[in-house]
């Protein structure tokens, strides 16, 4: 089972001349490299696996190379030192981020990102951009906002690109993590079709996430949704729907398929699920053709997507387990947490339960969920086919319901292969030295390796879609229907 994501933030509180010296300590950017260094080499569910015997000596070199780099580096770019570690290990669950929750953390923060890629561009300018060319716009350019309101960005075509890219830079934002003037991502237009070059996220890690665009909404998956505020028709604003990434929707696509998107499996996310395949469980149990969307669900828990099991089963379905590196730091960052919001008390009984055999098992690298094989009592007529749609952000918890899935005779997977993000899960955010930073690693391993790994390799479709179709829901109900 993959349980949830869990943060843990530490406030220092320190005093006058004292606090400026200890806080000075704390943040020099050595301190920081060989703490993590040595919190990934001992709490790392990946890390035997990823050094070995082969290319230890060039971990080792590579480890002491940076290390030299960090004990001359400052605060300002200690950030991209510290990350330029971690790309070693190629886990995409392994990050560093950035903790704004101070006046002088967002400061510092500030000033780390104060080398981001900008576009002299005003607010003014770019109105005036947009009245000049009014004839002449795209669809894309003009200013939108993202669905929580912090956000609005700027698109406009980037001219030295022969008109094809388009630039999308901040006008308002946060003020900490990004300020306006600054990129936050690229598009590509090739005939009707738009691709996303690469998107910002919040602590300007680079995403690569696929871009649905819709007259006046555009949403970019774990980039999240975003509205077009100007130019805009009278009533467009009237009809927009605020909804977040991670809302999953139902639709009837003809007599015969229906649909369930689901952009995410964030426990948020879970109730709202839940309650889709309640509410239309009959009319999913009396269509021919279900389509499950998968495309930029970058994982979450596996308890959102229990309800569709019973849709798939065809014959048992064998889950290998995941043993867990139950060290202390890990028990104490993670499975220490019990209490998680939309979970029922079951399942916290029985997180209780993990983490005393955990504790009993401290120093080792334990098998805590064993293989388990569902059986059900047998499958359901209808649906006779379902099909799943993924591309190159499905990962994590998105993988395991299609590990699951494509042992179903009823399941086609189509699309582009998922991300690869499965073999090294269950993320632990444990403190740095510097209340600045927050480590997130793996602390558990699949029982599938060595024989099958899929991290960076991802799951094949059965079916690519080619790349220039542009539904791709219309693809799979129109050109694989049921028969």
């Amino acid at each position: 089972m993959k349980r949830p994501n869990a943060v843990k933030y530490i406030m220092l509180l320190c005093f006058c001349c004292l606090c400026a010296s200890a806080v000075a300590q704390q943040c020099s950017c050595i301190d920081n490299f060989r703490h993590m260094v040595a919190k990934v080499e001992r709490n790392y569910a990946g890390f035997m696996d990823k050094v070995t015997a082969s290319n230890r000596p060039e971990f080792i070199r590579y480890t002491d190379s940076l290390e030299q780099v960090a004990a001359k580096t400052g605060e300002e770019k200690c950030l991209f030192v510290l990350r330029k570690w971690i790309r070693f290990f190629r886990d995409r669950h392994m990050t560093l981020v950035l903790n704004g929750d101070s006046a002088d953390n967002n400061i510092r923060i500030r000033r780390i990102f104060s080398a981001s890629e900008k576009i002299n561009v005003s607010h003014t300018a770019f109105m005036q951009y947009l009245e000049q060319n009014k004839q002449e716009l795209d669809s894309l350019e003009g200013i939108w906002e993202d669905d929580r309101g912090i956000y609005r960005m700027a698109f406009m075509r980037d001219r030295k690109k022969k008109g094809q890219e388009f630039i999308g830079f901040i006008l308002q934002a946060d003020s900490v993590f990004w300020l306006p003037g600054q990129v936050k991502a690229r598009i590509r237009k090739h005939n009707r079709t738009y691709r996303m070059l690469y998107f910002y996220n919040k602590n300007h890690n680079d995403l690569q996430p696929t871009l649905a665009l819709d007259r006046h909404t555009f949403n970019a998956g774990i980039g999240g949704v975003w509205y077009k505020v100007y130019p805009r028709e009278e009533d467009s604003m009237a009809h927009r729907k605020p909804r977040h990434y991670y809302d999953p929707s139902f639709s009837t696509l003809d007599s015969q398929t229906c649909m369930l998107a689901l952009p995410s499996f964030s426990l948020a996310a879970k109730p709202l699920i839940d309650s889709l395949v309640e509410h239309h469980f009959e009319v999913i149990k009396k269509s021919r053709h279900f389509i499950i969307d998968l495309r930029n669900n970058t994982g979450g828990s596996v308890l959102c997507f229990q309800k569709l099991l019973p849709f798939l089963y065809t014959r048992p379905i064998i889950t290998k387990g995941q043993s867990v590196m139950a060290t202390e730091d890990n028990i104490n960052d993670l499975y220490t947490i019990t209490d998680y919001p939309n979970i029922s008390d079951s399942m916290r009984n029985l997180f209780k339960k993990e983490l005393a055999e955990l504790r009993a098992h401290k120093g080792a690298m334990y098998n805590l969920w064993k293989d388990d094989t569902l059986v059900l009592a047998g499958m359901l007529p209808y649906p006779q086919k379902i099909s799943f749609i993924i591309n190159e952000n499905c990962a994590s918890a998105a993988e395991i319901i299609l590990l699951k899935a494509r042992q179903s005779s009823k399941v086609k997977i189509f699309g582009k292969h998922s991300m690869g993000a499965i073999d090294y899960l269950d993320i632990a955010t444990t403190k740095m030295p510097c209340n600045l930073y927050s480590l997130r690693y793996a602390t558990s391993r699949t029982n599938r390796l060595p024989k099958e790994p899929l991290d960076n390799k991802g799951i094949q479709p059965d079916v690519e879609i080619p790349d220039n179709v542009v539904d791709w829901v219309e693809f799979v109900r129109t050109k694989y229907p049921v028969k």
